[in-house]
């Protein structure tokens, strides 16, 4: 850490501000610093190095990371939404690269997390949230050399391969993960079904769950865009339903709507969406260090449940149990 924090101090003399407090906030898909100068203002600065053996390397190159910043600037200026709105260092630019290490610096944003939406209240505010995300993006004019990952069946298949790695040796029920390799299949046959259009398809955060938006007064707010890139609306919305309890799934979506709107057959899509969530995301999750204490466990729940219910053609995403309880 004490490394980590020697970069941290490097790469800030590169911006127009004097600190006097840098906290160590956490380590995932980026590390993080808070920063407090002498005014008592408050900034996030982040080193693009992750703790997932797995996780892939392109994740911290410097143009997908410039590309990061300049959908974070332009959210800043065509939305009301509070985010991490991106700072340019002394020379001008987004990036500030200290020993080979990427940093970017960004304003902090005050709010409180919550481990789920329980309120229905909540629900409306995190509505409201994507909904102005996609619409900026359904109308963002996106540079020619914008450059981030694009969520496709091709992640969802590189997940399926190491589920059934880790059966054949033993690590996960082997009828879990059949029921989710027929689940997977489907999904990507319902995704490569869908004609791509702004109204359905642009730059996503792709990873709105609650770890990743705040919330203050009256509205939530979005933080850490580091997993952002170009995908269906749905897959949003899908991923972020992962933790909202299917009762207040549909007041979720009537505050999405007002900014942003829904396609007809909204719900067999959105189903198909939650799943390709669960299943893209277990590319990161198998490369923690800790995956194999809970997560043999959750797929089994989510085998049970939602992936069940998908298989047999059985609507899930508005009653049922979800798999976290």
């Amino acid at each position: 850490m004490d490394n980590y924090l020697s970069i941290a101090k490097e790469a800030l003399h590169n911006y127009s501000i004097t600190y006097k407090s840098i906290d160590f906030i956490g380590q995932s898909a980026n590390t993080i610093f808070k920063i407090t100068d002498q005014e008592n203002n408050h900034f996030s600065l982040r080193l693009h190095l992750s703790q997932s053996e797995t996780l892939e390397s392109y994740w911290t190159e410097q143009e997908l990371v410039r590309s990061e910043m300049i959908w974070l600037h332009s959210l800043d200026l065509d939305t009301d939404l509070t985010l991490p709105s991106p700072i340019k260092n002394i020379h001008g630019d987004f990036i500030t690269n200290v020993n080979n290490i990427n940093c970017t610096f960004v304003k902090w944003v005050e709010g409180e997390q919550k481990a789920f939406i329980s309120t229905l209240d909540d629900a409306r505010y995190v509505g409201e949230m994507i909904g102005k995300l996609h619409k900026q993006a359904s109308n963002w004019n996106i540079p020619d050399l914008l450059e981030r990952p694009t969520f496709d069946s091709s992640r969802i298949l590189q997940s399926l391969e190491k589920l059934k790695e880790h059966a054949n040796a033993g690590l996960f029920d082997t009828d879990n993960i059949e029921l989710l390799q027929h689940a997977g299949q489907r999904v990507i046959t319902m995704m490569s079904s869908l004609e791509r259009t702004s109204s359905n398809w642009g730059m996503i955060h792709a990873d709105l769950i609650p770890s990743n938006f705040v919330f203050h007064g009256n509205e939530a707010r979005p933080i850490d865009f580091g997993a952002c890139g170009f995908g269906f609306y749905l897959f949003d919305l899908g991923w972020t339903f992962s933790y909202i309890h299917p009762t207040l799934r549909e007041p979720l979506l009537e505050s999405y709507s007002t900014y942003h709107s829904l396609p007809n057959n909204y719900q067999v899509q959105l189903e198909g969406f939650f799943i390709a969530g669960q299943l893209e995301t277990m590319n990161f999750w198998l490369g923690l260090p800790d995956s194999m204490e809970w997560l043999p466990e959750h797929i089994n729940k989510l085998a049970k449940r939602e992936m069940r219910s998908y298989v047999n053609n059985e609507s899930f995403l508005f009653n049922g149990v979800p798999y976290w309880e």
